[in-house]
């Protein structure tokens, strides 16, 4: 092969690779374009399916209803085995049939826990097992919230994007016709100049909001995996927030939070029901057989134990008085979550009176103002009059209150997020954009 066709071979190879990358890009744009929208219901329903989380509890609570059967039984009996009076000296050493007394032995022994304590026993796990399950409810719950929280993070940074890119590709090219019209005198050197810095800063923003997409996909994929890189509808879903102030109160005491805080009492209750069986004897009983030589009589042994609780006060009484304390620990740990989640209704209700007036502001006065002065300034710019630079810092004006706009949209939808994971609501079960 001559040096000709090897530089040939060569420059092909480089125009491929060099090739590659953008067309990558462009059929990553494609795929990411043809992809269904992901709502967020659909969002929610990939989170909570299959989710090891909520299934890791399900198994704590099926081990937990295991271990309560097994708990409800006796002890298994004991076989023993042995040897009896075996001469150790006097020249009868380790002898078997030169003492009266020698004998090897088989016996079985059983120790019996009273009815009582076992189911006791039984019922701590049987409380343990619906604890799990409330568990499970809450967590469901909580993985909800956070889904549809990072699904808004992302929504929100998907839409500035879209609108940085807008004004970004508008600018460009508003540029090329400003350059093209300088040598006519028909535009100056100065507006392109501005121009530019305009197009710097928002090029600027653009790449900010990029990375704030990228970091809410990454919080959405926590739950959902690979779907998070799905696009997302252009419209926020309409979440109903309406509850009086005590509908509002009946659903918090239904919360999976509060319901797990007194399953936990119940389980302490539980505890102390168990303590005071302590007061009960366990016993024992042993039968055993005893092997002698040819000539004597082979024996029957029959022997029951009973346990003697001599120091009740300091030991029986004293476990009781322990699980009564715990008990009231129980107590007020719910109380502590009760409050914890009315503070978390009155900080979701303020956030939402804010973001609700907030867009009424902007519906009524802000917008209007700001699209109301860049057709002046357009209009003023057509009659020569207003320089492109004005335009543009006009137009940006409109953008940046848009951007705005969306945010308190956004936090609209949070705060309507938190009021249903608190309220118990069906606001994921409605109509979705």
């Amino acid at each position: 092969m001559n040096k000709s066709w090897l530089g040939k071979i060569l420059l092909a190879a480089w125009c491929l690779l060099a090739a590659l990358p953008a067309y990558a890009e462009q059929s990553l744009a494609q795929n990411f374009a043809t992809k269904k929208n992901l709502t967020l219901m659909e969002a929610i329903q990939l989170a909570t399916q299959n989710q090891p989380l909520l299934q890791s509890l399900d198994d704590a609570a099926a081990a937990a209803r295991e271990a309560a059967v097994a708990e409800g039984q006796l002890p298994d009996p004991k076989l023993k085995l042995g040897v009896q009076n075996l001469p150790i000296n006097h020249g009868n050493t380790l002898n078997f049939n030169r003492d009266d007394m020698t004998m090897t032995t088989i016996g079985v022994m059983q120790e019996v826990t009273p009815s009582q304590k076992r189911e006791a026993a039984s019922n701590i796990l049987e409380a343990e097992a619906q604890q799990f399950h409330t568990e499970q409810a809450a967590t469901a719950r909580s993985i909800q919230r956070d889904v549809a929280l990072a699904w808004l993070d992302t929504h929100e940074a998907q839409r500035k994007t879209t609108l940085y890119q807008r004004l970004a590709d508008e600018m460009d090219a508003e540029r090329k016709v400003a350059i093209s019209r300088i040598s006519s005198g028909a535009a100056q050197a100065n507006d392109v100049l501005r121009l530019d810095r305009e197009l710097s800063m928002t090029k600027d923003k653009l790449l900010t909001t990029q990375r704030d997409e990228r970091r809410a996909r990454a919080g959405l994929a926590r739950w959902i995996g690979e779907a998070s890189l799905r696009p997302l509808p252009a419209d926020l879903p309409d979440l109903p927030t309406a509850l009086n102030g005590e509908q509002a109160i009946v659903e918090l005491e239904k919360h999976p939070l509060l319901e797990n805080a007194r399953y936990g009492e119940h389980v302490a209750s539980s505890e102390v029901e168990r303590a005071k069986t302590e007061r009960l004897q366990n016993w024992s009983w042993e039968v055993m057989y005893g092997k002698r030589r040819s000539d004597l009589s082979d024996m029957v042994t029959l022997q029951v134990a009973i346990d003697l609780p001599w120091d009740r006060a300091n030991r029986q009484d004293r476990r009781t008085a322990e699980k009564i304390i715990l008990v009231e620990k129980a107590r007020k740990l719910t109380e502590d979550r009760r409050r914890e989640l009315a503070a978390e209704l009155e900080s979701a209700k303020a956030d939402w009176d804010l973001a609700q007036a907030r867009e009424d502001e902007h519906q009524q006065r802000l917008i209007p103002t700001v699209q109301a002065r860049l057709e002046l300034t357009q209009a003023g710019y057509a009659a020569g009059k207003l320089t492109l630079a004005e335009v543009w810092e006009a137009r940006r004006g409109l953008i940046d209150v848009e951007l705005e706009h969306w945010s308190i949209l956004a936090d609209r939808a949070r705060a309507a997020v938190k009021l249903g994971y608190l309220l118990n609501s069906n606001q994921f079960k409605g109509s979705q954009p």
